[in-house]
């Protein structure tokens, strides 16, 4: 998205004590420290580059992704895909969570490890939140901890196959939690109108640099503005203009804090006719003009 700071997997490899294999995974847990209690993180947006994998086994999390606010409690997973926008994490409580990060483009360079592929062929959604059984969660904790075990192993010849093994283990029992979720969902499927929305939120993450017209999406829909106006406040109780915006001012926020960029040149960047455009539709939108939001935000 636009100019959001992105961040591959290798710009993390040297933080903290995390474990890495063969540069494509990357795993960390708070298990025995206090690295998550009490974080919170409301900085510049993030756009993730890679696959993250987060595993809850004890206290609270609230995570922002790609506009939406997500919790995630205990006996929770969270996954969140490529291409996904994280402006804010906040652990609430004795946060206690592992972190599996997992560079997608490489995954396919890992023989043994395609396991991860048929995983995510049954993904539904681009990030998505499974309630696992007390029990469940369990045998996949006790997956991770063997992951960082074999990861940490330097005379073991068949690290390849030892890890593929965990990884079935641990993905067989997520699956068969999901598996069991999507079996309940059936009976109540997803509604035009939903499906209508999901790919209007699709489309504005990828055109809201270029257009902010509602008849713009309407006509790749192909349905009338009206008719997506009344779907969108359906669905998520907001107009359709204040999704587009949203994504707009996410951007222009970051670029301003960023400061490596006039209001000029944020004003190009967005496609707006010109600066004093630009300022009055960051005006209305947060309250007050990018200068003053800079200022304020700075301090």
């Amino acid at each position: 998205m636009g100019n959001i700071r992105e961040v591959t997997l290798s710009m993390i490899h040297d933080k903290g004590h995390k474990m890495i294999y063969n540069d494509f995974m990357l795993l960390d847990d708070n298990f025995d420290d206090e690295v998550f209690k009490g974080f919170t993180y409301a900085g510049n947006p993030l756009k993730i580059l890679f696959v993250m994998q987060m595993m809850c086994v004890r206290g609270r999390m609230r995570i922002r992704v790609n506009l939406k606010e997500m919790v995630v409690e205990e006996n929770d997973i969270l996954l969140v895909t490529p291409g996904s926008i994280i402006d804010m994490v906040v652990c609430e409580g004795d946060c206690r969570m592992a972190v599996i990060h997992i560079d997608n483009a490489k995954i396919s360079r890992q023989p043994t490890l395609k396991i991860i592929l048929q995983f995510r062929s049954i993904i539904k959604y681009d990030c998505f939140i499974t309630h696992i059984s007390p029990s469940s969660m369990s045998q996949i904790v006790n997956g991770y901890k063997l992951l960082c075990n074999i990861v940490n192993d330097d005379e073991l010849r068949y690290k390849d196959e030892a890890m593929e093994g965990c990884f079935q283990m641990m993905i067989s029992y997520w699956m068969s939690e999901i598996m069991k979720q999507n079996e309940n969902e059936t009976k109540v499927k997803i509604s035009r109108n939903e499906q209508i929305f999901k790919t209007f939120l699709q489309l504005v993450q990828k055109n809201y640099m270029t257009n902010r017209e509602v008849a713009f999406y309407a006509d790749k829909l192909c349905i009338t503005p009206k008719y997506l106006g009344v779907v969108v406040s359906q669905v998520s109780k907001r107009r359709p203009l204040d999704w587009i915006r949203d994504y707009v001012i996410l951007d222009a926020k970051a670029m301003l804090l960023s400061r490596e960029y006039s209001i000029q040149q944020i004003s190009q960047h967005l496609n707006f006719p010109n600066p004093s455009f630009f300022s009055k539709y960051f005006r209305e939108a947060v309250g007050y003009s990018p200068s003053k939001y800079l200022n304020n935000e700075g301090e």
